[in-house]
Order: structure tokens, then sequence, then C-alpha cells
């Protein structure tokens, strides 16, 4: 049984390098996780850890109101597909919830996983830009065409958790670093935050920039002003040089204000900013019309593009645009208690996490929350994985 432990632990470790470089991949390493876990046994201590832990009962409530939604839905076939996608909302809390708290000789791997993912796939990302400029003449430096392995908004928002987990490491009195190990970190680091640029997203810019000064002040208190004020320059440097010289004028960030001040609203349009006030708009048209139970679950889609059309916005309706807002793509699927569902998945997990002085977990809430304001992440394997993952984690076995 040692054996299957071991093993089931480097599949765990699997899971966060693949959900980085490719996340339907990870579905083979739950998979392996998930039989090891059963093959290891224990299943009535396991089964008592699970059933007498009240959180695991809050996280995987949100994913069987998503089962009752498929009792009214117009599209079921819809609806399977997105209770596929959902799977890891389910898994992850039961089954991370029968580990227990995990020492720190065992976090470690699983942070450096995560970290190598997110390197790996920024390097494979600048390969094919700088192939694409040299070979094609094509440049293809920034946003959706530069990020060909996710969404950029996703991509962004593992890169800000990869910079918590550098700091947890760094600042962590318990965990030895060797001098290697510190130069690793703190090149991934810098040139993670180099390609956060790159990727374009201003929800993930702006957490970033947030996330920087609240973790200079924290690191102030452990280091000499000195040292944290140096790798603050150094960061700060790469960030706005990147975005000067680098980006420039082609700034998504200058496309969208030039958006919002000087054009107006255009029917056709699928510009990122136009597009959420066009989709926001639709999305709150039919909460209003479906405000208790929502359309179920798989009908969103059909729904929305209805809507689209009756207001006659033509772009967002032909790509199929979701709401761009989890918080309003759940009120529609599931209504008012489908979105109460999930503001208790945040809201009484931060609690415990001031209660316990957890900062890692509460800022990890955060950065998934705000995220969750312009982007339905949850509808997609890449924001499911990582959130299920990291939240039952960070909840059960990190404890930090």
């Amino acid at each position: 049984m040692a054996q299957v432990a071991k093993i089931k632990y480097w599949f765990l470790c699997l899971v966060p390098f693949v959900m980085c470089t490719y996340a339907y991949w990870a579905g083979y390493a739950i998979i392996g996780y998930l039989l090891c876990w059963l093959l290891e046994g224990d299943l009535k201590r396991k089964v008592t850890a699970i059933t007498g832990n009240k959180f695991v009962w809050l996280f995987i409530s949100f994913f069987v109101l998503h089962i009752i939604g498929m009792l009214y839905t117009s599209n079921a076939s819809g609806g399977w597909f997105i209770i596929q996608v959902k799977l890891s909302l389910l898994l992850f809390p039961i089954l991370l919830s029968a580990e227990g708290s995990m020492e720190i000789s065992k976090q470690k791997p699983l942070i450096y996983s995560f970290i190598a993912g997110c390197v790996a796939n920024s390097i494979v990302c600048l390969i094919y830009a700088i192939w694409l400029f040299f070979a094609r003449d094509i440049i293809q430096f920034q946003y959706m065409q530069f990020s060909i392995l996710m969404h950029p908004s996703y991509f962004s928002m593992y890169i800000d958790l990869a910079m918590l987990f550098t700091f947890y490491l760094f600042t962590n009195e318990n965990i030895m670093l060797n001098k290697a190990e510190r130069g690793l970190l703190i090149a991934s680091v810098l040139f993670l935050e180099f390609m956060l640029v790159l990727l374009q997203s201003k929800m993930g810019m702006i957490i970033s920039a947030i996330l920087l000064v609240v973790l200079l002040v924290r690191a102030v208190k452990k280091y000499s002003y000195k040292t944290s004020g140096l790798l603050f320059v150094i960061m700060t440097a790469i960030y706005f040089l990147t975005f000067h010289f680098v980006i420039g004028q082609r700034s998504r960030v200058a496309g969208a204000v030039n958006s919002m001040v000087n054009k107006p609203i255009n029917a056709a349009s699928v510009e990122s900013t136009q597009a959420r006030s066009i989709v926001w708009k639709a999305a709150i048209e039919v909460i209003e019309l479906h405000p208790f139970i929502g359309v179920g679950t798989g009908s969103a889609d059909t729904v929305l593009v209805k809507q689209y059309l009756n207001d006659g916005y033509t772009g967002v309706a032909k790509e199929h645009l979701n709401t761009h807002d989890q918080y309003l793509q759940t009120t529609v699927i599931l209504g008012v208690i489908g979105l109460l569902s999930l503001l208790a998945c945040f809201i009484f997990p931060f609690f415990t996490c001031i209660n316990n002085k957890r900062f890692i977990y509460g800022a990890f809430l955060l950065i998934v929350a705000a995220n969750f304001l312009v982007e339905s992440m949850l509808e997609t394997q890449s924001g499911t994985i990582f959130y299920g993952f990291f939240n039952s984690l960070l909840m059960f076995n990190f404890v930090i």
C-alpha cells in the first residue's frame, strides 16, 4: 500500500503541471489519482473524514445544483457536457478532504509542478511567436494570438497564483530553499511577470499590480527593506518596460479605453469591452425572466443567443458568447439559488482565512473571485480544474 500511496501522490503532482500546459490531459492524471485513492484502501476512515467536513458539503453543493438543473433544462445534451466539465468541483473536495493536512515536504513538489507548468506554457507561446515573426513576418506577441495553449485570462490567473506560491516558499520559516532553488524561483517569477504583460489580460494585470504591492508590504516584515525593495523595483521595471517597448500603442488597455470613450456600442462588435457590456445587459434581462431557478443546466447558450438577437446584437450572437461573468452565468443557469451557493463557496472559506490567519488561501479566493467578475471561468475545464483543485488543496491540505 505504501507503493500505491507514492504513485497516488505523483499523480497528484502531475495535475497542476498538466492543467497549465493542456487542461484536457489533466483528466488522465485525475483518473490515475482516483484509482490509486481507491486501491489504497482505508475507505472507512476516508468516508468519515469526507462526510464530517462541512466545507466538503459546501463545495459539492454547487455541483449538485447543476445536477438538479438537468431536471428542467431544454438542452439535455448540452447539460451533460456542462456536468462533465464541472466534475472537478465534485471530485477534488471529496478526494482531497480525505487526505488531511499535508507536510511541507509534500507541498513543495506540488508548487514546483505548478510553477514549472506555467513556465513551460510560457516557453511554448514565446517560441511559437518568435518562429512566426522570423519565418512568416507575423507579429503575434500579445493576447489570444500569443497564448496558444489556453485563454490569456486563465493563464494570467495561473501566473498570479504562481507569484503567490513563490512568495509563500520564500517567506515560510519552515521551508528551506537552497541557492539553486532560490535562483530558479526568482528567475521563474520574473519571467512569468514578463509573460503576464504580453498576455494583456486587463484583470490579470490589475490583480498582478495589486498583488505586487501587497506582497511587498508583507515581505518587508520578513526581510530587509533593501532586499524586498530591490525585487519590487525589478519586477515593476519588467512590467512597465515590457508594456512600453513590446506592447506600446497595440495595448488592449489602450484599445479598451478608446472603445469606451470614443465609440458608441456597435451591434456587430465582439471587442471585449463592448461585448461584455452587451452580454451583461442581455444576461440581466434573462435573469429577470427566470430569477429563482434559472434556465437549467445546458440551456444558457440557447437562451442568451436568443436574447442577443432580440436586442439586435448580431456580433455576440454569432460568436455564441457566454456572459463573461461567472456570477451572472451561474444566475442565468441556476437562478438566485445558484448564485447564493457560489457566493457561499467564497464567503465562508474567506472568513475561515481571516479567523485562522491563512493569507495564501485568502489571497487565492480574492484572485479567483475578481477573475469571475470578467470571465465565466467555471464553464471550461481550464477554470474548473484550476478552481476545484487549488480551492480544495488550500482548504484541506496546505492549510496556509
